[in-house]
């Protein structure tokens, strides 16, 4: 049959099946990863800096460093990389009460690895605090 007029502009195409079946599947992994119970074996994910993040070609790049970083990202895990780290349960408990702080805070859902990441970077920028909790540990006896 010849194309033209007659055809649906609103049909499915196999991009558009494709593109639907990824956007879908990328949005399980993050509703799996908010949902997932947290155990200590799991991995905290870190930020690489806010500069590698807004790179792009320039109309994108624009727009990327006029938005706050959460709406500038493609998703969670967009500019970060995988870092073990191991922690006791306590902390991992913890960091999931902080979460539900955060999202009671902000009154939105918050990503357990924004809050786990921020707060390194608290840590970061008051090593003070950090100090202080290495010596309840133990640090500095000798």
């Amino acid at each position: 049959m010849k194309q033209g007029s007659a055809d649906d502009p609103f049909a499915d195409t196999e991009q558009d099946t494709a593109d639907e079946e990824e956007s879908a599947t990328e949005q399980e992994a993050i509703e799996t990863e908010q949902d997932t119970p947290a155990t200590g074996d799991d991995v905290v994910e870190t930020s690489t800096s806010t500069e590698e993040t807004q790179e792009g070609d320039s109309s994108t790049g624009v727009q990327r460093q006029s938005l706050p970083y959460i709406h500038s990202r493609n998703g969670v895990k967009d500019g970060r990389t995988q870092r073990p780290v191991f922690l006791r349960e306590h902390i991992e408990t913890g960091i999931d009460d902080l979460v539900d702080h955060m999202e009671a805070e902000f009154g939105e859902d918050v990503y357990k690895t924004d809050v786990t990441e921020a707060a390194m970077a608290v840590a970061q920028e008051n090593p003070e605090l950090v100090a202080a909790k290495l010596e309840e540990w133990g640090y500095g006896w000798s």
